[in-house]
């Protein structure tokens, strides 16, 4: 059988390419699934995959490129494949609880071969944990597998392009700035009740107009008693504020351009203890503008600096060194750590039983409606994932656009 393979080089990220290999797979191991990616997205979240896909994170460890890969892609110490959130599609099975034809949520290669999982069964039912030797050294979520239950393409479409940036905005909201107090790290540090708490908070939200900072807008403003619990106010600065959601919410929001100099004034009238900015993905220049120009309309709040993304492009290794140096004095949020924490709080089921309610609810309000959903079929071409990945790295996707790859056609 022969299958299409996109492959990043690891040293430079915008240098990629796409190749064929035969595969003569072996019989299928006991307690393991075989499947090939049905639907995936590409986002932001993957040039991070690939940006820090070596130790400690380990990115390229999922699906390491395949030694029949054609020279010099054979050679996994320069090329890797990116894996990405979304749907694969079961091709064969060892284990009695999914048959072929199942479908499977997770990460998956931005490739068209075949990929072996070995499962053991997790919590809550239909939740698996991948056991393979050489991913022992990934964080949790990276590592869990769903069985999906049949839902329309378009559902399908929106869950793998949102769900996962929306994860890390819910965690924030219902795990770190809440009574369950636990750091945006997931561990190695204590929360406060002081720094959990947003009543005399005010929060600017940078790169809002991202997937992921419409989540939070939507965690913000539609998930939590903002009266009671708080912000006083959230300001959304963003380079397109005109294509952000609206939302029925007390919450008091504002929404400005970067270069809106009259912008940071909104917040003074609220005259709060604290501001947060959590940055989405900012560029450096637009977050230490802001950080220079708040003492000015609110002397005596603290400022607390939230670092949830990377700005949305491919980074030199001075760029990056220079990025992770600046995050030095940030909180910083590992959202696989936090789920983890709060699995341990709530437990499992309670917590996927809460988690899907919210997603639910957010997709309901129409958070991610103005978003168009690119449909890309192949893996060659500018039509398929190489095209994309290109796009990515050229910072060519808008706010409002989203990179979908189906692969079952």
């Amino acid at each position: 059988m022969t299958a299409a393979v996109h492959v990043v080089s690891k040293a430079d990220n915008a240098k990629h390419a796409a190749c064929h290999i035969s595969q003569d797979l072996p019989a299928l191991a006991p307690s393991c699934v075989r499947a090939r990616t049905r639907l995936i997205s590409l986002t932001s979240n993957n040039l991070s995959y690939a940006r820090a896909g070596g130790p400690p994170l380990h990115w390229w460890d999922v699906y390491p490129a395949p030694a029949s890969c054609p020279r010099p892609f054979d050679d996994r110490d320069e090329w890797g494949i990116v894996p990405a959130w979304g749907y694969g599609l079961v091709t064969e099975s060892t284990l009695e609880a999914i048959r072929p034809g199942s479908l499977l949520w997770g990460m998956w290669p931005t490739s068209g071969h075949e990929v072996d999982l070995r499962l053991e069964a997790g919590e809550p039912a239909r939740w698996w944990k991948e056991t393979s030797a050489h991913r022992g050294r990934l964080m949790t979520v990276y590592n869990r597998y769903e069985q999906a239950r049949p839902m329309q393409l378009a559902d399908m479409q929106r869950a793998a392009l949102c769900k996962p940036l929306w994860a890390g905005p819910n965690l924030l909201n219902s795990s770190v700035f809440s009574s369950r107090r636990i750091h945006p790290f997931g561990f190695g540090a204590p929360w406060s009740a002081e720094e959990a708490q947003l009543s005399s908070t005010v929060v600017i939200s940078l790169s809002a107009s991202s997937k992921t900072g419409r989540s939070f807008f939507w965690e913000l403003a539609r998930n939590r008693n903002s009266s009671k619990d708080g912000p006083l106010g959230l300001l959304q600065l963003t380079s397109a504020p005109e294509t952000l959601p609206s939302f029925d919410t007390s919450l008091p929001t504002k929404a400005a351009a970067y270069t809106d100099s009259q912008a940071l004034s909104w917040i003074g009238q609220f005259q709060p203890s604290r501001v947060l900015v959590v940055d989405f993905g900012a560029s450096d220049t637009a977050l230490q503008s802001l950080l220079t120009g708040i003492p000015a309309v609110v002397s005596a709040a603290s400022v607390t600096v939230l670092a949830v993304g990377h700005e949305n492009k491919v980074y030199s290794p001075d760029e990056l060194k220079a990025r992770l140096d600046a995050n030095a004095g940030k909180v910083r949020l590992n959202a696989s750590g936090l789920r983890d924490q709060a699995i341990n709080v709530v437990g499992a089921d309670e917590y996927f039983r809460e988690s899907d309610e919210a997603w639910e609810r957010c997709v309901a309000d129409k958070t991610f409606d103005n978003i168009e959903i690119k449909i890309l079929t192949t893996v060659h071409g500018q039509h398929g994932i190489e095209g994309a990945w290109e796009d990515l790295c050229g910072r060519k996707v808008p706010p409002t656009t989203g990179l979908v790859i189906d692969l079952s056609r």
